[in-house]
């Protein structure tokens, strides 16, 4: 999986940096899980961040901290996870489907987050709209699966999106297999529209 679209470097900073929100990180991880350029720029911001470790001021400490520190050395060796393989759609532990509409469902996905945003897996037949909606703050969304294209260009299969509450748009699926990708947002979308506020209800997005 490879992509046009990038998060941008503030974001991949943050990212680096632990302070995104654990679902919003989540979807820039789907992201960077098959992006070598990402990989790279987050290794760079993380290698920073030790550097300016060793800039801080010493911290006292306690007279028996290094003996402290070897009795755990002591101790049973911590079982070696074994490292998860999976393309990273399928590690994923999502709640059952909701079907919205013929060819189209929606998942949340099992992550910590705030209790008024959203993190889920949203699936589009060929050739399918959303409904137009806007936001009622940030959007991150990684395109796992297909394809799809909206007022801001052509999105593929490992492409990241950012968007707020500025915009304004309509997903297309685009090619001949379902565009699955997986999304954070803050607040509730905006569809625009009756059918489109009864299905974005129903789903819970």
């Amino acid at each position: 999986m490879s992509g046009q679209h990038h998060p941008s470097a503030d974001i991949l900073a943050a990212y680096a940096s632990g302070v995104l929100e654990p679902g919003f990180g989540l979807v820039v991880a789907a992201h960077v899980d098959g992006c070598a350029q990402c990989r790279r720029q987050v290794a760079s911001y993380e290698a920073i961040s030790g550097d300016a470790l060793c800039e801080i001021d010493d911290a006292a400490m306690g007279d028996d901290a290094l003996s402290r520190v070897m009795s755990r050395l002591d101790g049973a060796a911590p079982e070696k996870l074994a490292m998860d393989r999976r393309p990273f759609a399928e590690r994923l532990t999502l709640k059952p489907r909701k079907w919205v509409a013929p060819g189209v469902w929606v998942a949340a996905v099992e992550t910590p987050h705030a209790r008024t945003n959203r993190v889920y897996v949203l699936s589009v037949a060929p050739g399918m709209p959303t409904a137009r909606h806007e936001h009622s703050g940030a959007e991150f969304c990684t395109v796992l699966k297909g394809a799809y294209r909206d007022e801001l260009g052509l999105f593929r299969a490992g492409d990241f999106a950012a968007t707020d509450h500025d915009v304004n748009h309509q997903p297309v699926v685009q090619g001949d297999e379902a565009c699955v990708c997986l999304f954070a947002t803050e607040g509730r979308l905006q569809p625009q529209g009756l059918l489109g506020r009864l299905a974005f209800a129903y789903a819970d997005v």
